[in-house]
């Protein structure tokens, strides 16, 4: 085993707020011979999803009550979050920090000084406005007092040829071995002062940085604008349901559509090459905001009358599959996975290392026996519900890749 695979080799993690497993997946294209040795979670639905692609069960213990022996136990040295966003969503209420949903998160930041190891790694995942949240100062102010390198961002898949716009914060902190002499200490205020979200990728200090050489592919690509980047169309995700049958489950009821009068619905066509965010939400009677529809007849007519519902009958609007929004959210699905032997063989460091971006054939890259695959009994409107709440696999892959793993 060469240097590299056993340096990270070293790498436990522990995730928190798993989900569907969505870091899980992520961390798997990362760092392949790194392991997730826990997750914690409360919901049923998506621990029953979890254990059925991971053969694990989540923790359900809150993470509100974990102590530090129930931290420490796992001799982890990373730790992965994507905490519920519910208390940042600018349609919620805002109540941050006093949000109940919270809880967890709050906890997680005040129990990491009281272990006798912090982790090397630190990841989280959330939505836009986190960055403006009491919250994200109270973890970033834990962070420099321990010492942390922090690396913040808000990123959509589009800016890494994903065809869909779902723009998240993400911070990524590492743990500096030894602390900075004292006119270099960056302490929290000096932080706030100078902090920057960087909303450009690769960041503006990777492409300064000769040493880092596993975002080579992005760095060829720097020069490009996100309106000329090479973004596959929807295409390649969509589906082609062909029994009618099938196509009633997903095509949107008369009745959603003739009740909204003037709504704007974001519509989409398979030539197109941008799809709006999918929430929680999408698939029910909450048809705007949560997601495009896909226009399946009439393909050449665009000039939508919202002031008219009832003109929008004839375009065959359906919903996105659960599988088309976990294709676009680039979860690795059975399909996809490479049957070739051949490549089985493969050194997977140069598999990952020498992709090119053309990034709706990535799933190849991903050597693992996890593909995500839903439980018998998982209704069409709860595999909304799980993928509306995930994230977006190869964006957050290539950030702990490129960012925070980047000194290995």
């Amino acid at each position: 085993m060469n240097h590299l695979s056993k340096s990270l080799q070293h790498i436990r993690c522990l995730e928190f707020f798993s989900g569907i497993g969505g870091l899980h997946y992520s961390f798997n294209i990362a760092c392949p011979v790194g392991e997730v040795v826990a997750s914690f979670d409360i919901n049923i639905i998506a621990n029953a999803t979890y254990k059925h692609n991971f053969d694990k069960t989540p923790v359900t213990k809150g993470i509100d009550f974990l102590s530090v022996y129930d931290i420490e136990k796992y001799d982890a040295n990373c730790w992965l979050m994507s905490p519920p966003c519910q208390p940042y969503t600018r349609g919620g209420k805002g109540l941050d920090d006093q949000d109940p949903r919270a809880k967890g998160l709050l906890h997680l930041i005040d129990i990491l000084p009281k272990l006798s190891n912090h982790p090397s790694y630190i990841f989280l995942e959330n939505v836009l406005n986190f960055e403006k949240s009491k919250s994200r100062e109270k973890l970033i102010t834990q962070l420099c007092q321990l010492n942390y390198e922090v690396h913040e961002c808000l990123l959509t898949p589009l800016q890494f040829g994903i065809p869909n716009d779902r723009l998240r914060y993400y911070l990524m902190a590492r743990k500096l071995q030894e602390f900075n002499k004292d006119d270099k200490v960056i302490t929290p205020q000096k932080y706030f002062e100078q902090a920057k979200i960087h909303t450009s990728w690769p960041f503006e200090c990777m492409l300064n940085n000769k040493e880092n050489d596993k975002c080579h592919h992005w760095k060829q690509q720097q020069s490009w604008q996100l309106s000329e980047f090479e973004i596959p169309e929807l295409s390649n995700y969509i589906e082609n349901i062909l029994d009618e049958k099938e196509l009633q489950k997903y095509l949107v009821p008369e009745k959603y559509i003739l009740k909204s009068y003037n709504f704007k619905f974001d519509i989409v066509r398979p030539t197109d090459k941008r799809c709006s965010c999918f929430t929680k939400s999408y698939g029910s009677h909450h048809i705007f905001g949560s997601g495009s529809l896909i226009q399946t007849k009439n393909l050449e007519f665009t000039d939508y009358n919202f002031e008219n519902p009832k003109s929008l009958l004839e375009l065959g609007l359906r919903y996105f599959t659960p599988t088309e929004i976990a294709k676009l959210h680039a979860f690795p699905l059975k399909s996809q996975l490479s049957t070739n032997s051949s490549r089985k063989n493969e050194n997977i460091f140069d598999s990952i290392n020498n992709y090119t971006p053309k990034l709706y054939n990535c799933f190849e890259l991903m050597q693992t026996s996890n593909y995500l695959e839903f439980p018998d009994d998982v209704s069409i409107i709860q595999k909304y519900r799980l993928l509306g709440n995930s994230l977006n696999v190869f964006v957050v892959s290539e950030l702990l890749r490129c960012v925070l793993f980047s000194n290995h």
